[in-house]
């Protein structure tokens, strides 16, 4: 029972990590030109459950915005969209400076940047493998005992 519920612990924290898949619809749903970044919602290069804490990503959160979620992003971009939703107070909106390449979380619009590292499969680039460890320790624990 303890390895059941340290697995399923384990498991939990994987699934909490940074929503990978959300960068590429944001561009499939806005039609933008390029990937955002996961510093959009994500401040510091750290991802994770209770890492959204950017301007843009806390006014997404507030329009019903979860891990794993494409509805709820899909939701939260078009509520943006239709509210046009001034996070950084720069007089330009969210999903407009999203559309030109700029950051909606900079004042006068700083670039977005290319993005590097956090979300695994926006750059094409190999996930961490530390990414793998929580499932990799499940499987361990989970594996038949030898007699």
């Amino acid at each position: 029972m303890r390895r059941l519920v340290l697995a399923t612990a384990l498991l939990a924290g994987c699934l909490a990590q940074a929503s990978s898949i959300y960068p590429p619809e944001m561009r499939a749903h806005l039609g933008l030109s390029y990937t955002p970044d996961c510093s959009v919602c994500h401040a510091n290069g750290q991802t994770g459950f209770g890492t959204v804490t950017t301007p843009f990503g806390t006014s997404m959160r507030s329009r019903g915005l979860v891990s794993q979620n494409i509805a709820s992003l899909d939701t939260a971009l078009d509520a943006l969209a239709a509210e046009r939703t001034d996070s950084d107070h720069d007089g330009v909106p969210d999903i407009d400076e999203l559309e030109a390449g700029s950051d909606p979380n900079v004042a006068g619009g700083g670039s977005v940047p290319p993005p590097s590292y956090g979300c695994f499969d926006v750059t094409g680039q190999s996930a961490s493998p530390l990414a793998l460890l929580p499932v990799a320790l499940a499987l361990l624990l989970l594996r038949p005992r030898r007699t």
